[in-house]
């Protein structure tokens, strides 16, 4: 008669089942990664310059560079110079290309190569507009699903198009592996050509790298540099925006600019590029001289713009961004904030103090001490009363009066802003209802900015905060934390 398993003898096997299930996941993932064991990677000699990273941030063997990711590999001293970078054979092949009244488009088709990280997009399309004789906007995009793109309600003349005769540029497509060349036609100059690196295009990983006419490149950020000018020696950006004040070595300020203008030559002829991205992402900067941008979402969305001075090239981005708003004439003048002036007797006694030394100033802000626990549209009647007849007194002596709000807003049903919010269904949701975070006063909610319901909440909000405030401008900071 057989014996019984004991409780033990029956976790114990299934122990070992779920490890060898575990092993057997792992082995099914690794060979998906390299899933393509026949492919061989195409390594001509490539300049040190003009190699782009096959494992960027990543500390590699040889071993795993040239059997695991098909790349090439040399070794190099410099840790700035990959040893490990992109064979030419990477990337995606053309499979159909046509012309079409406003530009042109092309069906593309990845080539059999290992896959870096997994669920890449096997089609994509290429489209291409020539939208004036100096701007050209082109994206790639998954060919048979659809991925979020950023809403261009704030792009100007998106449905423009150029008389093709009078392009100031040229575009061409190679097949295989596809890649693009964009040139200047009055001096037959290539612009960009893209044909440096492949094209990467996965679920969550998106790179396009750049050859570059001049290494005089200016722009992208919000970052802290030493010159205007960038260093091309190896250096990468990452933009993800945050709030921090320009410091040496700081990266990631406030602001996220995808927008990069290259002066050719000592003529002036300039080009600009902008990716539509509001994914996180970074940019490299190589010595070739080339930039690469990687993104973890979206789509690769760019707008190219020429011009015979870099005037004219952010003249032409600005076309496309919109023109920055014409400030009141106050908000030009002399400023005073900071967080935490304790009460309403130490914000008066910074306002006299500066008015008794006959410091002209023209604007006083409150920073969020002011609040209520910290909530929006609430003040705080114990440390601050008289909030009302302080910002009269500013006025009564020619200054304004600035105020702080968060995005995020207090979650709490007895909270009023909270509630019509919710009535109204303008906050951003999740999986399960509203999305719920951790701001200051607590648990918070976001507004959903492109539900145009959310717009009118905003505005009533303020118009019932100001009947009891008089406040003159409003700075809604950009982070957000417990």
């Amino acid at each position: 008669m057989a014996r019984k398993l004991s409780v033990l003898e029956v976790l114990l096997i299934i122990f070992f089942l779920i490890v060898l299930v575990v092993d057997i996941f792992l082995l099914v993932l690794l060979l998906e990664k390299s899933s393509d064991t026949s492919f061989t990677p195409e390594c001509p000699e490539i300049s040190k310059s003009e190699r782009i990273d096959c494992t960027p941030g990543q500390v590699v063997t040889e071993d795993v560079c040239t059997q695991q990711y098909k790349c090439c590999w040399e070794t190099e001293a410099d840790a700035n110079i990959p040893s490990c970078f992109f064979p030419r054979n990477w990337g995606y092949e053309v499979i159909n290309a046509s012309d079409t009244s406003t530009g042109l488009t092309a069906q593309l088709q990845r080539l059999p190569s290992p896959s870096l990280f997994g669920n890449d997009i096997n089609n994509a399309l290429f489209t291409a507009e020539f939208q004036t004789s100096n701007r050209l906007h082109f994206k790639i995009t998954d060919f048979n699903n659809v991925r979020y793109e950023v809403p261009h309600e704030n792009v100007q003349l998106v449905n423009a198009t150029a008389d093709i005769s009078n392009l100031s540029y040229h575009v061409n497509v190679t097949s295989t592996p596809f890649s693009i060349k964009i040139m200047r036609m009055s001096n037959q100059r290539v612009l960009l050509d893209t044909s440096i690196g492949p094209l990467q295009f996965a679920e969550q990983y998106l790179q396009l790298s750049f050859r570059l006419p001049s290494a005089n490149v200016y722009g992208l950020g919000e970052h802290v540099h030493q010159q205007y000018r960038h260093n091309m020696s190896w250096k990468t950006w990452p933009i993800f925006t945050r709030d921090t004040t320009p410091t040496e070595g700081m990266i990631n300020l406030y602001g996220a600019h995808t927008f990069f203008l290259c002066l050719e030559d000592t003529t002036g002829f300039s080009f600009g590029v902008f990716l539509m991205n509001s994914n996180a992402m970074e940019v490299t900067l190589q010595p070739a001289p080339a930039i690469t941008y990687r993104t973890i979402g979206g789509v690769l969305d760019f707008y190219v713009f020429l011009g015979n001075t870099p005037e004219q090239v952010v003249q032409e981005y600005l076309e496309v961004v919109g023109r920055p708003f014409l400030p009141s004439y106050w908000s030009l003048g002399f400023q005073l904030s900071r967080r935490d002036y304790g009460n309403i007797s130490g914000l008066r006694e910074v306002v006299n103090r500066n008015r008794l030394a006959e410091i002209p100033y023209d604007v006083q802000y409150s920073d969020i001490d002011y609040m209520d626990g910290k909530k929006d549209f609430t003040v705080d009647q114990v440390a601050y009363p008289g909030l009302s007849d302080f910002a009269k007194e500013l006025h009564d002596n020619g200054q304004k009066y600035v105020i702080m709000m968060n995005p995020g807003i207090f979650k709490d049903s007895e909270y009023d802003p909270y509630d019509n919010g919710s009535r109204k269904r303008i906050w951003i949701l999740g999986n399960n209802g509203f999305a719920v975070g951790e701001g200051y006063p607590g648990q918070t909610v976001f507004p959903d900015y492109s539900n145009p319901a959310c717009t009118q909440w905003w505005a009533d909000q303020f118009a019932k905060f100001h009947t009891n405030l008089e406040f003159d401008g409003v700075w809604i900071v950009s982070y957000y934390s417990s």
